[in-house]
């Protein structure tokens, strides 16, 4: 039996992002909860830490946060100000573009773990659930709900890798 390992750290980070965050936004105001229907903040903490322990940590944080720089909620508050209320509509675009810039991620971080084989497996995880295009999902609902699956398949891509890790470090 192997012993605890990458799949499990990310599962208990995963825990507890969402602990943590329901705690949160149980402090936020109603309209400013409704801004926030996603978190994919245990996503790209994940993905920095398998990516560094395969030794390409400093390049997908760097990724990371190249685009999250020009997200379109950065974008809407350099053009409105700081202070400039969010549309829903932005909030969901910043989701989005987030996910954009990790799922190229997630495929490197596939490759680096053990080659092509798990990368085209990542690739049908993420394929499974795609990304939106820009505008193409106009209702606000509906978008909520793609991209809680585009989180999802993100996530289960992240433990796939996690557990592919363990078994070749457990070799």
């Amino acid at each position: 039996m192997t012993s605890p390992g990458y799949r499990d750290g990310l599962q208990r980070l995963f825990a507890e992002q969402q602990q943590a965050r329901e705690q949160w936004l149980a402090q936020l105001p109603a309209e400013l909860r409704a801004l926030l229907p996603l978190d994919a903040t245990p996503i790209a903490q994940g993905l920095e830490l398998l990516a560094d322990a395969v030794g390409i940590g400093d390049r997908v944080r760097s990724a990371q946060r190249a685009g999250s720089q020009a997200n379109s909620a950065v974008l809407h508050g350099r053009v409105f100000g700081r202070g400039a209320a969010l549309p829903q509509e932005t909030a969901l675009a910043a989701f989005a573009d987030g996910a954009r810039v990790r799922a190229p991620l997630l495929l490197e971080l596939a490759a680096a773990v053990d080659g092509g084989e798990l990368r085209a497996e990542v690739a049908a995880l993420l394929a499974a659930a795609p990304l939106p295009e820009p505008g193409e999902e106009p209702d606000s609902a509906r978008l909520t709900t793609r991209l809680d699956a585009v989180f999802t398949a993100q996530r289960a891509a992240l433990l796939h890798c996690a557990a592919r890790l363990d078994a070749v470090l457990d070799g």
